[in-house]
């Protein structure tokens, strides 16, 4: 099983790059293999960057991280937390948007050593019933190392992915006998007391967001 976990998640990555070099990909894909389509809705402004005054984001939550290790908002008191939202199923976006962050960690591990400590990498997903503890290890371990995969039961994730305010639900696809997830697509730059700091969209590249957290973290 871990073997055909492996072969599919790498096959997603490949798809993903081809996705890029081809422009318009997530259109592409959607119409081709039917799979997951992604929102920012809820979130619409062209401003950059997005405005976060006032905006309620976060708070507890009571996961399992893809070690089996339960843990909770406490276990990353004291970090900086870019944190992203999906489903390893996800053919496009996921994969681009981990890869985003772990581009953003790469260069702040060499550039900016002492704040990369300070820096945790979360990928929380929104389909727990396929992405168990098993999918999300072998899934965060083609990303950067210190992303860590977090899953829970479907209340659990309901309760989390309410407390940020991603939309996300089930679809059926009745030409298969199977499913996709549509859901918002947002990186949340969180605070060490977990307060939002920053919200990045699929537009914002790695680089701005590197130079866009450290300006927030050096006041935050």
């Amino acid at each position: 099983m871990i073997a055909e976990t492996k072969k599919r998640i790498l096959r997603t990555l490949a798809l993903g790059v081809v996705a890029l070099a081809v422009g318009a990909g997530t259109a592409w894909y959607q119409t081709k293999f039917k799979q997951a389509r992604v929102t920012q809705q809820g979130m619409s402004s062209s401003e950059r960057p997005l405005p976060v005054a006032g905006l309620k984001i976060g708070g507890p939550f009571s996961l399992t991280d893809h070690t089996g290790k339960a843990v909770s908002e406490k276990d990353y008191a004291g970090q900086y937390q870019l944190i992203y939202f999906g489903f390893t199923y996800c053919p496009a976006i996921c994969p681009t948007e981990l890869q985003k962050i772990s581009r953003v960690v790469k260069a702040l591990e060499k550039n900016e050593p002492a704040l990369a400590e300070q820096v945790q990498p979360l990928f929380i997903t929104v389909d727990p019933k396929r992405d168990t503890v098993e999918v999300m290890k072998d899934y965060v371990s083609l990303f950067h190392p210190k992303l860590v995969g977090l899953t829970g039961t479907r209340p659990q994730i309901d309760f989390v992915t309410k407390a940020y305010r991603i939309f996300a639900r089930k679809v059926e696809d009745p030409d298969q006998h199977d499913y996709t997830m549509d859901h918002s697509s947002y990186i949340y730059l969180m605070g060490k007391d977990n307060t939002l700091l920053g919200i990045y969209r699929m537009d914002d590249d790695a680089d701005y967001i590197y130079d866009d957290l450290i300006k927030r973290t050096s006041v935050g």
